[in-house]
């Protein structure tokens, strides 16, 4: 039998050896050869990539076994990775793969690599030769894709440009789709390239692909830039999507007007439906859609529920909008009420947008009181026992609150770990999902809607979605959010920045189809006036329109915009014995400032705002300085925190005030 060789011949330099058994001997008269089916391979690698190039070749030969390794000529090459498999008495594959390619400069390598066949006194010899080499082409650009944003319906989409980057190369460009154009398609060394998209042919929202092909002329190598086109879905949005209607004894809401819109501004043409035989539906000529509810024909001393549909009639194919309607129909006589006493986590409340009724945490429970009759309509318990739960936020409909709770855990070396727990609870039935694996950094504080889709926004200015993964984050530019206000008509978002206290304002871009389902864009940046320096923005709220923003600070309350410049009207109310405390907007987009007045014995007091900045109504309370202040979904009730506890004494309450 042949054995193996156990040693490399002095006549080639070679690194691999694989050998087989064979039958014969040192005196067999065999002609030994080898063959492969290339003598030559040719590889290339764009600079700084990483290459995955890879080659089989198939090798005969006759004789002891199978030699793989550099020829002596040959440089050694760092680059070159080789493996051979498959062998067998009278062939073998051999593998060669390109390894290290990223860390080499633009130029061409060549090595030899060498194939040989020997028996173990050499006296019998023969190999085959292949000629490698690897060309590091450059031809960069300063970008890895190309990414439009529209909206279906959209008539055109601004360009964008590409540069080359390469010094003295000479290239030509072109694409491989006929939606695209380039305003240069040759050229020597750097350059900047104009690409334009024609969306005007798409038939449909969804996402168009195609690419640059960028050409190096000297060694033929092409170079790929993706580039995508993501026309979004087109949305028809109203500005309120939960309405709360009521009707008792002594006060009602039996109407609420919508305005509606659409994410494309595009003029369509809709309809709004209902099956509720309750509810009237008026559309006028402004686009804006009244909501009445009949309280004759809707169940009595109940809550009733509808949706009202928001369809496009034809045309352009768009998502149609939901609004949910609660009805609470109620014989009873509203009084003023006070629920005592009570410790309340943190002060904080949050009420429905929908249903009449409002929340609050004690301890690691939720519990759920009517805004009417002041009653406890359910208690729950969230978090685990001796758990407090924070940042009660509440969805725009109603539908879930996330809440938080921090456990402190003790190990059994008696260290204590904290533990943070973050839930969604639904508001329908009061089950609760913890939410796990978030990647938020900062803490949450407000859902809002944007284009018609929910987001939840952190204080670092964070985009996540509702399981707190965020989608966007624009951290060379982030800032701590003090107070967010979306301007729903317009589709704009406010930022309050405290540090500088200054108000940003914010085009949102919201995409279905795109890698960035949503990004923001700053156009505005706003520093009131008539703020001195050392006065901060405690609260503010926008219209719907962003027409009017309402502030709650020392010197500045009412800041009209035009959509281009902002002006500062100064304080509504300016006596000097006039202390502004809260700031809440209802759902006629109505200021609602909550002040006390040293001059006057009753002190405390609502006032109402209507559209032209004119105080429509004024209801004082029973007295006393709130630690936190809502209004209810109707804008009937305003409930009222107030924390008098001290020296461990509870004496905190919460007062539910009609508002007339």
């Amino acid at each position: 039998m042949k054995e193996p060789m156990r040693q490399l011949y002095k006549v080639i330099l070679l690194t691999t050896v694989i050998m087989l058994q064979a039958c014969g001997s040192s005196e067999d008269k065999t002609v030994f050869s080898i063959s492969a089916d290339v003598s030559e391979v040719s590889f290339s690698n764009e600079f700084l990539q990483e290459s995955t190039e890879s080659i089989a070749i198939n090798v005969s030969f006759v004789g002891d076994g199978v030699l793989v390794g550099f020829s002596p000529e040959a440089i050694s090459a760092p680059w070159l990775e080789y493996r051979t498999e498959n062998v067998t008495e009278n062939s073998a594959t051999v593998f060669i793969d390109v390894i290290n390619a990223q860390f080499l400069l633009t130029d061409t390598y060549n090595t030899t690599l060498r194939l040989a066949t020997s028996n173990e006194d050499s006296s019998k010899f023969a190999f085959h030769d292949i000629d490698i080499s690897l060309l590091i082409w450059n031809l960069a650009v300063d970008t890895e894709k190309v990414s439009y944003s529209g909206t279906f319906g959209d008539e055109t989409i601004p360009a964008q440009s590409i540069s080359i980057l390469t010094e003295e190369k000479e290239w030509t460009a072109s694409t491989d789709v006929d939606w695209l154009s380039l305003d240069i398609t040759s050229g020597i060394g750097e350059t900047e390239i104009v690409v334009t998209p024609d969306i005007s042919e798409f038939t449909e929202p969804g996402l168009q692909q195609g690419n640059i092909i960028l050409t190096d002329i000297d060694s033929g190598e092409i170079k790929l830039v993706p580039v995508e086109v993501a026309l979004d879905n087109v949305y028809l949005l109203a500005d309120q999507t939960a309405v709360a209607l009521s009707a008792t004894n002594s006060i009602s809401t039996l109407e609420k007007t919508v305005s509606v819109s659409n994410n494309a501004d595009l003029d369509i043409s809709w309809t709004a439906t209902t099956d509720a035989n309750w509810l009237t539906l008026t559309k006028d000529n402004n686009e804006q859609l009244t909501i009445t509810a009949d309280a004759s024909l809707a169940s009595a001393n109940n809550n009733s529920s509808a949706q009202v549909t928001i369809s496009a009639d034809s045309g352009i194919a768009a998502i149609s909008e939901t609004i949910t309607i609660n009805f609470y129909n109620s014989s009873q006589d509203v009084s003023n009420n006070v629920i005592t006493p009570l410790a309340i986590n943190s002060s904080e409340i949050v009420t429905s947008p929908l249903k009449p009724v409002f929340y609050l945490g004690v301890g690691n429970e939720l519990l759920t009181y009517h805004q009417y009759t002041g009653e406890l309509e359910s208690s729950v318990e969230i978090s685990p026992e001796g758990t407090i739960l924070e940042q009660l936020i509440i969805h725009p409909n109603g539908d879930y609150l996330l809440v938080k709770a921090t456990e402190i855990v003790t190990q059994e070396d008696e260290t204590s770990t904290e533990v943070v727990h973050r839930y969604s609870v639904s508001l329908d039935d009061y089950s609760i999902t913890e939410i796990i694996d978030t990647d938020i950094i900062s803490e949450p504080i407000a859902i809002v809607r944007l284009s018609g889709r929910y987001f939840v926004i952190t204080q670092a200015f964070e985009f996540a979605d509702e399981n707190l993964n965020v989608l966007f984050w624009d951290a060379p530019n982030a800032f701590l959010v003090s107070k967010l206000a979306v301007a729903s008509q317009a589709n704009t978002l406010f930022a309050l920045d405290n540090s500088t206290a200054s108000f940003k304002r914010y085009i949102p871009q919201v995409n279905d189809f795109g890698d960035d389902k949503v990004s923001v864009s700053l156009t505005h940046e706003y520093h009131p006036e008539l703020l001195a320096d050392d006065q901060v923005i405690f609260d503010f709220m926008v219209t719907s329109d962003e027409a009017n923003i309402y502030a709650l600070s020392q010197s500045s309350e009412w800041i009209s915009f035009d959509g281009d410049n902002f002006v500062d009207n100064g304080l509504l109310e300016a006596s000097e014995s006039v202390v502004t405390l809260s700031l809440v907007k209802n759902s006629n987009d109505q200021p609602n400032y909550y002040r006390f007045n040293s001059a006057n014995e009753l002190g405390f007091y609502l006032d109402v705002y209507d559209n032209h900045q004119t105080i429509s109504s004024t209801t004082y309370t029973q007295g006393s300085q709130p630690a936190n202040l809502r209004l209810s979904g109707d804008d009937q009730r305003l409930i009222i925190y107030v924390d008098s506890s001290s020296d461990g004494e509870l004496d905190s309450q919460i007062e539910l005030v009609t508002i007339p």
